[in-house]
């Protein structure tokens, strides 16, 4: 005798979407070492070895990195704040 397998559904469109931006958020908040280099025009060797502690990035490496991460703030902010109009 087979088991039935209940099936999950969707749900409304609004219930998708809310999943979809939380899913958004989620990666921004999280980004990856090779997001940030490719972001800030370095290499992934170069970002592994500044998060290692082994080099110290030149001033306008840290300005670019600066600008990365101050910009994924922003979009964060504004991501977080659409989810919580969904409320």
């Amino acid at each position: 005798m087979r088991r039935q397998h209940s099936v999950t559904k969707l749900g409304t469109p609004t219930r998708h979407k809310v999943r979809t931006m939380l899913a958004n958020v989620l990666d921004a908040v999280a980004p990856t070492l090779r997001e940030i280099a490719r972001e800030a025009g370095v290499s992934y060797e170069a970002i592994r070895s500044y998060r290692k502690g082994l080099r110290t990035p030149p001033a306008p490496v840290i300005r670019r990195l600066a600008a990365v991460l101050h910009a994924r703030g922003g979009k964060l902010r504004t991501l977080a704040a659409q989810l919580r109009e969904k409320l």
